[in-house]
């Protein structure tokens, strides 16, 4: 799904009075940067929800050896309830989720990629990512492995983001159930959903004393194709990573 996945960036500001009635939150920030994106990981372009997982968590699921990686500041694995035991352990997880889906073309898993207040210490960005994981589970019912990433030696220090994988299919007891094609629709669901994810994770963000607003979306006409390189990160300050799996 593409549609409505884009970075919203303005300029970082010192912390402000923002409600004077508020005495738990006296000072607002403005973020450096909000970003939220949503991504599909497609079979049909030759990624792997088990190579996705093991490289975002750092870990090894089968061939797909990333424990080498550093930066992994933390990962955690949610799911709804009732949910079978095996589901906690990553690498019987995405194995299902590869197993369930027999397309060629299918949509194996699903990515939510947000960027994380740097101003915020470490255990308030994992709550942060906690809340949004859980609201994901609890709307549409699928489970999400999460990873927090911290900033890369030599780069932008600010760069604290986390990557919540998301299955493309509903859990129960019974073990992976129906599709959220709610989140397939690229031309109606899907797009409402991308912005109630937006809004609802901004709210989030705000009760730690933000004054973070969801941007209006680039105009279609204005969009970058699929196939044209992504803008350039203002948090990057060297060039692009190899395309992660």
């Amino acid at each position: 799904m593409q549609t409505g996945l884009r970075r919203f960036a303005h300029r970082a500001h010192s912390p402000h009075l923002c409600n004077a009635t508020n005495k738990t939150i006296p000072l607002c920030w403005e973020m450096a940067i909000f970003r939220l994106e949503v991504k599909p990981i497609r079979r049909r372009e030759g990624r792997d929800a088990r190579a996705a997982a093991a490289y975002r968590s750092g870990t090894r699921i089968e061939k797909h050896d990333y424990t080498h990686r550093t930066g992994v500041a933390h990962t955690e694995i949610f799911t709804p309830s009732p949910s079978p035991n095996w589901i906690k352990d990553r690498a019987v997880l995405w194995e299902e989720a590869e197993k369930a889906e027999r397309r060629k073309n299918s949509v194996v898993a699903r990515e939510v990629l947000i960027a994380l207040p740097h101003e915020l210490p470490q255990a308030d960005r994992i709550a942060l990512t906690r809340a949004l994981a859980s609201w994901l589970v609890s709307r549409y019912g699928v489970a999400v492995d999460a990873a927090l990433h911290a900033p890369r030696s030599g780069h932008d220090e600010r760069n604290h983001h986390a990557h919540l994988l998301m299955t493309t299919r509903r859990l129960s007891a019974a073990g992976l159930g129906e599709k959220t094609r709610e989140l397939d629709d690229n031309r109606t669901t899907g797009p409402r959903e991308i912005e109630t994810i937006r809004a609802a994770w901004a709210a989030m963000v705000n009760a730690y004393g933000f004054t973070l607003e969801p941007r209006a979306r680039l105009p279609e006409r204005t969009r970058t194709p699929p196939s044209s390189p992504r803008p350039h990160s203002p948090h990057r300050t060297s060039p692009q990573p190899p395309p992660q799996p």
